[in-house]
């Protein structure tokens, strides 16, 4: 079965509302979470509303080229690193794939809530 995209888009743009409270209240590793997982959604949401089957991958990179058409050459050094945080901020066991700076910080937590929020714009408006 598959999902309309529209479901997709309120799945993402609830986790865009969830983290922008998550950085409110200081949960920064919260945040770049559901910042990737609202990119990971949206991107598949454009996959579907095109007719295109998407990969069973959480790599923000990979989906991003699948919708040449959306243009985001501009965001990949963004997905890179918002892609690198989906699963060290997940697992305590992943210590070793996690920045050498620890957790985000707020600036972090920042840029990548910016970057869903951008991202989620562009497939709204296509």
């Amino acid at each position: 079965m598959t999902v309309p995209h529209e479901e997709w888009l309120t799945k993402a743009a609830d986790d865009i509302q969830f983290a922008a409270l998550g950085l409110k209240e200081e949960f920064y590793s919260q945040v770049c979470f559901l910042s990737q997982q609202a990119i990971e959604k949206a991107l598949k949401g454009a996959l579907v509303k095109l007719g295109r089957s998407y990969p069973k991958s959480h790599n923000l990179r990979e989906l991003a080229k699948r919708v040449p058409e959306l243009n985001l050459k501009g965001h990949m050094e963004q997905l890179t690193i918002i892609d690198g945080y989906y699963v060290p901020l997940r697992y305590p066991d992943a210590a070793p794939g996690m920045k050498a700076s620890g957790s985000p910080n707020q600036t972090e937590a920042a840029e990548a809530l910016t970057t869903a929020k951008e991202i989620f714009d562009i497939v709204k408006n296509f």
